[in-house]
Order: structure tokens, then sequence, then C-alpha cells
């Protein structure tokens, strides 16, 4: 990506490009893993409340310099879903791709780890080793939905509120597939029994309505019957799928994505096949993510 002619306003620290129109920026000739000016990390704050999602290419991270770009942004001792660890560093999930490697069905739309009551706010995605070609990542903003529902609908949808649960989700699938499996789901549905979420939820950074269910966590709607609750969400859930509503990121090595995670959904595109894909995770939270 070739640097912007008309970078955006207001940013003294960082040279940013919109990715869309309406959800996405590349940070141009920015270092991650020099990150100590408090005044750039301020301004990374405020562009990824902005722009949703940020993209950086061509950096070359530690695993702890990886947890502490999360750190710019929240506390990456939040919740953390089922992934294996990095060996050395604990707040850090691997994504690993490659035959023979049990692969967790990301391919759907999600916001990361809804299933807990207080959810991550946010995820810092890097990339080690990906596809030849395929394997990239859509974010769909789930503000520009909210905002392209008609003013009815968004009356009647602050009303509800939605159940989430990891059950729901590919896990039950990916814990049968390991040798360990059975034990690992039996204590997973213990330690995460189901949460509410209110159907529609507000930035606390922007003061901007978002909707808040996804496929992948989100099972019922409360006080409706299953039929009239799967017409709702399935009507919600084709809103993610507008283009116009989304960023699509070709990865490369050493790129790095972070998103926040109230704001926007993703879909891991697995159309990859046998190819190799790694990949490291922080999710970063606050005390309340609302």
């Amino acid at each position: 990506m070739s640097k912007p002619e008309n970078p955006v306003p207001g940013y003294k620290h960082l040279l940013i490009e919109p990715y869309t129109p309406t959800i996405g920026a590349v940070v141009h000739d920015f270092d991650l893993a020099n990150i100590e000016d408090s005044d750039a990390r301020g301004e990374l704050r405020q562009a990824l409340a902005e722009f949703q999602v940020l993209f950086f290419r061509k950096q070359k991270l530690s695993p702890a310099e990886q947890v502490a770009v999360a750190r710019v942004f929240g506390d990456p001792d939040k919740a953390k879903a089922f992934f294996p660890r990095h060996e050395t560093q604990k707040f850090i999930e691997v994504l690993e791709a490659r035959p023979g490697v049990t692969r967790y069905g990301t391919d759907q739309w999600h916001a990361d780890i809804t299933f807990v009551a207080n959810p991550p706010t946010g995820t810092v995605l890097y990339s080690h080793i990906v596809p030849e070609f395929g394997g990239d990542t859509v974010w769909a903003s789930a503000t520009a939905v909210y905002d392209s529902l008609p003013r009815s609908l968004q009356a009647y949808l602050e009303e509800l509120e939605a159940i989430h649960s990891f059950e729901h989700s590919g896990w039950p699938q990916y814990f049968a597939a390991l040798p360990d499996g059975e034990a690992l789901y039996r204590k997973a549905r213990n330690d995460h029994l189901p949460v509410v979420h209110p159907v529609v939820r507000t930035h606390p950074v922007t003061g901007r309505k978002l909707v808040y269910v996804n496929p992948n966590f989100t099972d019922r709607i409360k006080g409706l019957s299953r039929q009239e609750s799967d017409a709702l969400l399935t009507l919600l859930f084709t809103r993610f799928q507008r283009p116009e509503f989304q960023a699509r990121l070709r990865w490369q090595k050493n790129t790095l994505a972070v998103w926040d995670n109230r704001a926007t959904v993703h879909y891991a595109v697995s159309d990859y096949g046998d190819q190799h894909r790694l990949l490291d995770r922080v999710t970063f939270g606050e005390e309340r993510a609302f």
C-alpha cells in the first residue's frame, strides 16, 4: 500500500488512509515496536474508535511487543477463548491452520467471545505465516448496520435482549475432534453458562448505537418464539453481508490488525485448503465493555 496523498487530518503522529468509506484505515510508516510516546498512543486509540479496524503492514514484533501493543488499547488479561496459548506469553492465543491440526470454524460472522458477561473490547491479530492465496479476514461495521435499519425497527430492537452461548458456535465440534475433547467440553460448559446482552448497545467512546448480535454466539432473542427469533436474527445477520459495510484484508507476513470488538463483527475466510496459516491473537478489555 502506497502512502496516501491526502492523509486523514487531525492526527499529528499517525499517517492514516481510510480503507473503505465506511470502515477501516491503514496506518502508514508507524513502528509498533516503539510506542512509548503517550501522544501517539492516544492517537492510536482515537483512530481505533473512529475507524473501528486499523491495519499495519511490515511490522517486526516479538511476542512481548505484540502484548505491549494490546496494552495501548486495553487490558490483555481479559476474556480468552479456547485456543492454544503461546509458550512464553500467556496473553497470546495461537491460531494455526495446517494439515493434521484441528481447525476451529471462524468462517462465520462473529465478535470475539460474546458468550461471556464482559466480552473483550478489542483484538490484536498478527500474522507470521500466511497462505500464498486465500485466508483473508473480513470485518463489518455493527454501527453501519444499525444506521441502515428503519427507525421503527431500531426502536423495537432497543427493547430486546439476546442469549449468547459458546455451545451455539463451532466450539463443541472443535472439542470433539481433540483427544481429550470431552473433558474440555464439559469444563467449558460448566465455566461458561449462557449470558444475556442487549440487542442494541451504545458504544461508550463514540456514543454511536450498534447491533450487538452475531451468528456464531447469539442463540436466540429472549421473549420471542424460536421461529420469530430466527427470522429477526436472520434479517440482522444478512445486513453484515452487505459489501458497503465491510473491509476485507488480504494478509501478508508481518501484518497486524487491531479492531474494536464492540463496534464490528468479522469473518475468517476458509478458502485456503491445506495451506499453512499462523497468527497470534491478543484480546484486550476493560472492567466493563459497555
